[in-house]
């Protein structure tokens, strides 16, 4: 047992390198986890590489209701911002009128069709930033600011909602991979430790009592 926890203490302080090295953004490669990791780890730790190149996959092929939503959600910020600009312009107030009548149409159109691809298949919420299915009393007004945007979209309003929460970068899996090894192996060192001062304890009683 004391061999192993010399190993063990060799591998926790090789870890706990590699760990400030993901940190400070070195670049530290697979072959390096999996001789430093156990296998059960390194393998977790691949299946989630795995998962998340699938995810980016997924993100690049967005369904066709989704690709409709953020170009009808296009025209239709475009529509109040021509409007708004008209508007804040003066001296237009029936074609003012009229641009902001067409815009507040093309958003009712949008949260309709909204509901409609929700109703038909729930789980596109995972491709919005927020939640997207609405009622009367949180239905989104007739401006872009309160409709989801798309978890792709470069807007600024996105909120990284949805299946983005599931996204993480090579660098955070081997972070994340290595720290849960690092606890892991205190926590046995620790196990170890204590049951190694017990025996000790044990041999000491022994001899006192053979006095």
């Amino acid at each position: 047992m004391a061999d192993k926890a010399t190993s063990d203490e060799k591998r926790l302080a090789k870890l706990k390198h590699i760990l400030k090295r993901i940190r400070d953004k070195e670049t530290v490669q697979n072959r390096q986890l999996r001789t430093w990791l156990s296998k059960e780890a390194y393998e977790r730790f691949e299946n989630e590489r795995l998962e998340q190149q699938e995810l980016g996959k997924m993100l690049k092929n967005k369904p066709a209701q989704i690709v409709e939503y953020e170009q009808r959600l296009k025209e239709a910020t475009f529509s109040y911002a021509k409007a708004d600009a008209v508007s804040r312009a003066g001296g237009r107030h029936k074609l003012a009128q009229k641009m902001s009548g067409a815009s507040d149409t093309q958003f009712e159109r949008l949260l309709e069709f909204l509901a409609e691809i929700m109703y038909a298949d729930p789980s596109l919420e995972m491709w919005f930033d927020r939640n997207a299915i609405f009622d009367a009393t949180n239905s989104p007004h007739t401006s872009a600011e309160e409709f989801p945007c798309v978890i792709t979209s470069l807007s600024l309003r996105n909120k990284k909602g949805g299946i983005l929460n599931s996204k993480r970068t090579i660098k955070r899996l081997k972070e994340d991979a290595v720290e849960r090894e690092i606890e892991e192996l205190t926590a046995e060192l620790v196990d170890n430790n204590l049951i190694l001062e017990r025996l000790a304890a044990g041999k000491k009683i022994v001899q006192l009592l053979k006095r």
